[in-house]
């Protein structure tokens, strides 16, 4: 539970990790849910590559006003980074 405003909301975060076993179960998850976390690792493009699929399927299994947040990590391994911050912001 986290309260914001002073209301207690119910928070349940699901890691898939990306591996495209957990597909077709991630996409039961999105039924139902206010929002989702597209997280991608700066510093493997792969990663940041699968967004587009993971972002389709985030729009067909959920209602039209679930917030979708895209998040680039690993900003501590900026010497190591593929993606550069001005892609992930395009891609926004």
């Amino acid at each position: 539970m986290v309260t914001i405003d002073g209301k207690q909301i119910k928070l349940q975060i699901w890691d898939t990790a990306g591996q495209e076993s957990f597909r077709s179960i991630t996409r039961s998850y999105y039924r139902g849910a206010a929002g989702a976390l597209l997280v991608y690792d700066i510093t493997r493009r792969d990663t940041f590559n699968h967004l587009t699929s993971w972002l389709e399927d985030a729009r067909q299994h959920s209602n039209s006003n679930m917030v979708i947040m895209l998040i680039g990590n690993k900003s501590d391994l900026e010497a190591r980074r593929e993606v550069k911050r001005e892609e992930g912001e395009a891609f926004a």
